[in-house]
Order: C-alpha cells, then structure tokens, then sequence
C-alpha cells in the first residue's frame, strides 16, 4: 500500500519507541512533521500542520492521547481531520470506548512492531481514501479490530531494538524469585504484571497511580489502593528475608547505606530498567 508523502506526527513519550518509528516512516517515504514525547507539542502541531496521521501514546506528560482527540473536537478544525491511531499497554476496555468515542479511528496494543504500525497505517489511510470517494461508508474502528491483536510471529518482531529470543514474563519471574518475594503472594503477581506492562510503556511508572495501579486493579478484580498495600508489602517482605546478593546488586547502594527500602515505583522503575539493559545487551551481542 502506498505511504509516501503521507504527513504524521508521532507522539511518544518513550524516546526509544519514538526515534524507532520515526526512522522506520522516513524509510518508506512519509514526512514525518513532528516527533515528540510531549502532548501539548503534539496538539499544537495538529493544530498548525494538519497531518494525514497521528501516532500517539495514550499517556503524555501535558495532555494525554485522549486529552488530544477531546480538544480537536472543540475547536472548528474539521476540513482534515488526521487519521488518529492510539498506542497503549493499558489492558482497560472502558478506555478504549473512551478513545472511540473521542474519535480514535484505531487502537493497538503495544508491544507493537513497526512492520504492524505500518501496515495499519496503509489500511486506515486507503479506507478514508474510499470513505471520500463514497465506497466505503462504516466507521473504521468497526471494519478494523480496534484492539490489536498480536500472534506469535508478530510478537517476535516487537520494539526494535530489544532482543526478545529470550521470555520476559519468565525473566520477570526469575528476577523476583531471586530477590526473594514469595510467588504465592499475591504482591508478586501484582509487581510482575506491573514490571511487565512498564517494560513494553516506561510512560506507566510517571503515572503509577493513574494508570498503573488501575491497571493491575481490573485484572485481578480488586482496587487501586488495595493493589497499592499488596505491592508495599511484598517489598517490604524481600527487605526482611530476601536475597542480600541480589538486592545489593540490583538496588547498589540504597540497601547498604541505610536508606530504607525503595518505593513502590522505584522499586518497579528499577527492575524494569534492568530488564531492558539486559535485553538491549543481548540484542547488540
């Protein structure tokens, strides 16, 4: 399908996913206007360019992909409406109704592979081609499934720039058996879901109570504050009895030097961030 000359802004707050995109689009053809992790910059850029396609993050420090598609509506900037596409780790369905209904023409679950970004984008821009030309009549998100749905095959190709020949729910699994949290708690299952959903979107852990915690909430049917108390305590179980080798080497110095166990989302940002240089390091070797 045809990309080249199609117009975008790219609005991601992980730099790495972002750049990734934005080469991968400048290599089949399209101008990319404007790349940024910022969402007030993403919207006035809407705003002033008018692009065929815009590629958000559901979560943007300013003004949130959702945040976006409500002020476009407000305002008489109608004549080219971009073709909005919202990427997210958020498992939450009443957010996606929530970006339809604001006008989201798609809606993909990430981890997703720039080859599958692509290949939507290509649908959604020949579908408002037909829809113009008065072929195609239905809405987008309803001929499209709105929530991607990944197979294995897609699943190997996900994130450029990490290897993932390896299984990160059981590297996940290992790393908090190392340290010493019980798999029979139900803290770990909370900080391991938690660890993965900020893997595949780092932009979870700035907004840990917001996203993060509702997140896990849903999954296991509990509340924010409740999933909150259990991450808490799980940590605080690893500091009384877990693995002193492993937290000193994870934690460096914050154990050794009498600071108190770390937060909740420092303790998440950590593991994770060791989950990724791992990855990046397997895939440069």
């Amino acid at each position: 399908m045809e990309t080249t000359g199609l117009r975008v802004i790219i609005a991601d707050n992980n730099v790495q996913d972002r750049e990734s995109k934005q080469s991968t689009m400048i290599s089949m053809g399209m101008d990319v206007i404007l790349a940024t992790g910022n969402g007030s910059k993403a919207l006035e850029s809407i705003r002033k360019e008018k692009p065929d396609v815009v590629v958000m993050d559901m979560i943007l420090p300013g003004i949130d992909g959702i945040g976006i598609l409500e002020e476009i509506n407000r305002t008489a900037y109608i004549e080219k409406r971009p073709i909005f596409i919202i990427e997210t780790a958020l498992r939450m369905e009443n957010l996606v109704e929530e970006a339809i209904q604001a006008g989201a023409d798609y809606y993909m679950m990430k981890p997703v592979s720039n080859t599958m970004l692509i290949k939507r984008v290509s649908q959604l821009v020949e579908h408002r081609r037909e829809e113009t030309k008065g072929i195609v009549r239905a809405s987008v998100y309803r001929d499209l499934p709105v929530k991607e749905e990944q197979g294995e095959a897609e699943k190997s190709n996900v994130n450029d720039g990490y290897n993932f020949s390896g299984d990160l729910e059981i590297d996940v699994t290992n790393i908090l058996l190392e340290i010493g949290i019980p798999a029979h708690i139900k803290g770990y299952q909370y900080i391991r879901e938690g660890i993965i959903m900020a893997f595949y979107d780092r932009n979870m852990l700035h907004y840990i109570t917001k996203f993060l915690y509702p997140a896990i909430a849903k999954k296991y049917k509990t509340t924010s504050s409740s999933v909150e108390r259990t991450i808490r305590h799980a940590i605080e179980v690893a500091w009384r009895r877990g693995n002193v080798e492993t937290l000193e080497e994870v934690f460096g110095n914050t154990i050794c030097a009498g600071k108190g166990k770390p937060t909740n989302s420092e303790f998440m940002a950590l593991l994770t961030d060791k989950l990724r240089l791992e990855y990046r390091t397997r895939s440069a070797s």
